[in-house]
């Protein structure tokens, strides 16, 4: 019985006693017969295997002052029936053997709480004659001195034995009540583990939806990262066309020597740069604010996974301590078939102590009826001294069987144990797998960073060559507007020089010869060599060196240095053997990365 159940149970008025109602009792039962008691389960109540029926002593307080009990019977088919009747049968060894006190049946369900009572009854023996009748008063019985001596010596003898016997008698009864206090402490102990099994189970329970949940979360995880790297192939491929751009700017400056014509082209250009640039930077700030929101959820992540360890850790540690309390229990078992033992040899000895006693009473009303002395007070200490051994076998045979029960208990927990260490093994394999995935994760995680960092940098120069373009592109526009505004001095000067009289030609030929020159200078396109300065400055992408790539060995002509660190880590590339992976999956890849780590 539970023992957070049995104080519920203080007394026979805090329980419900019409549950289960006993019928036939008798007034009284003959002793060393087995007993049968009936009792009816009403509609209202639903039997459970782990009820018992015990005889409690009229005046009981707890379900712990039971004398004896038997477990009941199951009964499935009660469940739809009205009632239904059952019997509990008692074997005879386990009975009471007081014939004054009077006692009572209890029905105690599974969480000790009582469910009916009997009416009270005792234990009597029928009206007995006398074993031995009294001798006659006027028969005389003679006997030789030397047969007096021998019954004087024998009467000692056996005075002796009934006294050592009584010592072992003592003895015993002491050993029973150790016994008993070591079954009491013995069965406490396995209540305990009981509570501290269900306990850990439910904690195990706890953990399977707190693992599940983070499987969940860690699955979320891995789709968004792969919307990640999706995102980030199309930011690539958003970078080859800034690149493309990028050279068709260059292909822009270099046939920005037309003013007029070229300006127009060049500023559409410029303006589907500056709103892909800004579609870009929208486009950065979208995936910036995923990467944030995903490393709270990773940092959240890691916090639980940091519960879930130290939660493992506590398991481990009570599995260590539940292990530890069942090899004790284990060794008290041990002790207790020991003693189990020793008992079965002790009960056998007073059996055949009980025989010698026997034939010792039977010799000694020999001698005494010889004698003509019976001496009576022997012979109420030989009875009273055998129904003690009788009692004694009746204890040892409770006790024999208490001991089987608590030795089937713990099998029961040694099974329970046996499969509470099984889920935790499994439970332990789940985390380790959680764990590899979280690496593998935080790995995919340190590549988008290191990518994203990659594509910020690129973006940078993008920017600062789209504003030296701007700064070029305004110069042009105010060395346009100088030449537009001097063109337009030039033909007003040569309008009023054609419109002048020929008598001043020889005067104005200086002028008319330096306003030729200024225009021939206008006309031709070398002489603004000094206005594009900033775009001549730049290098022809043809002269730059050729960059190679040191994994794959390929050459690229026309790239910048940061073009090519991002060209390289575009490759898969193991970090402890430095070989090639670009045609692997990302699981094999993975798989082959947490190789070398083993």
């Amino acid at each position: 019985m539970e023992s957070s159940t049995e104080a519920a149970a203080t007394g026979p008025t805090a329980c419900n006693f019409s549950q289960v109602v006993f019928i036939d009792t008798p007034h009284s039962y003959p002793p060393s017969t087995t007993v049968t008691c009936c009792y009816t389960l009403t509609a209202a109540f639903q039997p459970n295997p782990r009820d018992w029926v015990g005889i409690f002593k009229v005046g009981w307080s707890t379900t712990k002052d039971y004398h004896t009990f038997v477990w009941v019977e199951p009964c499935l088919d009660v469940v739809g029936q009205e009632s239904a009747t059952r019997q509990a049968f008692f074997k005879d060894y386990y009975l009471p053997k007081d014939e004054i006190e009077f006692y009572q049946f209890c029905y105690i369900d599974s969480t000790g709480q009582v469910r009916g009572a009997s009416t009270p009854f005792c234990f009597k023996n029928p009206v007995e004659q006398s074993i031995e009748s009294s001798p006659d008063d006027d028969l005389m019985v003679i006997t030789t001195q030397e047969q007096v001596e021998k019954s004087v010596r024998e009467k000692a003898e056996l005075q002796k034995k009934l006294d050592q016997i009584r010592k072992e008698n003592e003895t015993l009864k002491n050993d029973l009540q150790k016994e008993q206090q070591e079954a009491a402490s013995f069965k406490g102990q396995n209540e305990q583990k009981d509570k501290e099994m269900s306990q850990l189970v439910k904690e195990m329970d706890q953990m399977k939806e707190q693992h599940e949940n983070l499987k969940s979360l860690l699955q979320q995880q891995m789709k968004e990262t792969d919307n990640l790297k999706e995102e980030m192939l199309t930011q690539k491929t958003k970078q080859m066309e800034i690149q493309q751009h990028d050279a068709t700017a260059q292909k822009i400056r270099s046939q920005s020597l037309s003013l007029d014509r070229a300006s127009r082209p060049i500023e559409e250009k410029y303006n589907q740069a500056v709103m892909k640039i800004n579609q870009l930077k929208e486009e950065r700030e979208e995936l910036r604010g995923k990467v944030d929101a995903q490393s709270v959820e990773i940092s959240m992540l890691n916090s639980k996974l940091r519960e879930e360890e130290r939660e493992l850790f506590k398991m481990k540690d009570s599995i260590q301590l539940l292990q530890v309390d069942l090899q004790s229990g284990e060794k008290d078992k041990e002790r207790l078939s020991a003693e189990l033992q020793r008992l079965q040899s002790i009960g056998h000895n007073m059996d055949d102590v009980k025989r010698e006693n026997q034939e010792l009473c039977r010799r000694l009303s020999q001698q005494l009826t010889l004698q003509n002395c019976p001496d009576d007070d022997l012979r109420v200490r030989c009875q009273t001294l055998a129904s003690q051994l009788q009692d004694a076998q009746g204890k040892l045979a409770t006790e024999r069987e208490e001991n089987k029960n608590a030795k089937r208990h713990a099998e029961y927990l040694n099974e329970e144990l046996l499969q509470t260490r099984e889920q935790l093994e499994k439970m332990i394999l789940s985390c380790e797998q959680t764990e590899r995935t979280y690496g593998k994760l935080e790995l995919q995680l340190r590549e988008a960073h290191a990518a994203i960092a990659d594509k910020e940098t690129i973006i940078e120069e993008k920017e600062h060559m789209i504003r030296l373009v701007r700064h070029e592109k305004e110069e042009l526009d105010r060395d346009n507007q100088n030449l537009t505004s001097d063109i337009v001095e030039l033909r007003r000067v040569y309008a009023e020089v054609s419109a002048a009289p020929p008598a001043d030609s020889p005067h104005t030929q200086p002028d008319n010869t330096s306003a030729s020159r200024d225009w021939q200078q206008l006309e031709t396109p070398e002489q603004p060599e000094n206005l594009y300065e900033n775009i001549e400055s730049v290098p022809d992408p043809e002269e730059e060196q050729a960059l190679v790539c040191r994994h794959c060995q390929e050459c690229f002509p026309c790239i910048t240095q940061n073009e090519l660190e991002q060209h390289e880590q575009s490759h898969r590339v193991c970090p402890f053997c430095t070989m090639i992976c670009d045609n692997m999956e990302q699981s094999v890849f993975e798989d082959h990365v947490y190789g070398h780590e083993l």
